[in-house]
């Protein structure tokens, strides 16, 4: 398979078998990206579905998009930038790659105690894991939710805290420190201190 992707000039791989994506690879594979979110996009914006459940619907049907639907998907929703769990849509923001950069994101596990944040967008790599993207649903932590950060729960051994504290809808939430890791939000001091 490698060789056949570096055959075809879609990737570069070194003596040590290192591989990196060309420009043509980095091409295609956004080609690919954008339709899965904008499959994401279609099936909760104008079939219904909830947020938490078209990650894998969307990998079955991705791969049946043609350039003509992608269009009218895009006319149909005019124009999306992200898909449901925020991330953005290659082709609709002026640069796929540096989006957390560009927005001046930080993890919500970086928050200020008594900090206001609103969450951009769940870690890409979240969407394959299906619990805990109900978890984060059901604990109302979806993209565009506002929350305050009220602190960190310690383990009761050093390191890595346990959990992170937060305030949402005026409820006191608790999430696991590793799921905190993995939402993106703005607004934080830390992501301030960045620029």
């Amino acid at each position: 398979m490698l060789k056949r992707l570096v055959r075809d000039g879609y990737v570069e791989m070194d003596n040590k078998r290192h591989v990196t994506l060309t420009e043509a690879g980095n091409q295609a594979a956004e080609a690919v990206l954008r339709r899965h979110r904008l499959t994401e996009r279609f099936l909760v914006d104008m079939l219904g579905m909830q947020w938490h459940q078209v990650h894998e619907e969307a990998c079955r049907l991705e791969h049946f998009i043609s350039g003509a639907v992608e269009a009218r998907v895009i006319s149909n929703l005019h124009s999306p930038t992200t898909c449901p769990h925020g991330n953005p849509i290659p082709g609709q923001v002026p640069n796929a790659r540096t989006y957390l950069k560009d927005n001046k994101a930080a993890r919500l596990c970086n928050a200020a105690v008594g900090e206001t944040v609103s969450i951009l967008c769940i870690s890409e790599v979240v969407e394959d894991e299906e619990a805990l993207i109900l978890y984060l649903h059901q604990k109302g932590l979806t993209p565009g939710m506002q929350l305050t950060f009220l602190g960190k729960k310690a383990a009761e051994t050093q390191g890595t805290p346990e959990e992170v504290l937060l305030s949402v809808n005026g409820n006191e939430v608790a999430i696991s420190w590793a799921a905190a890791t993995k939402i993106w939000v703005l607004g934080t001091a830390f992501a301030l201190r960045l620029k």
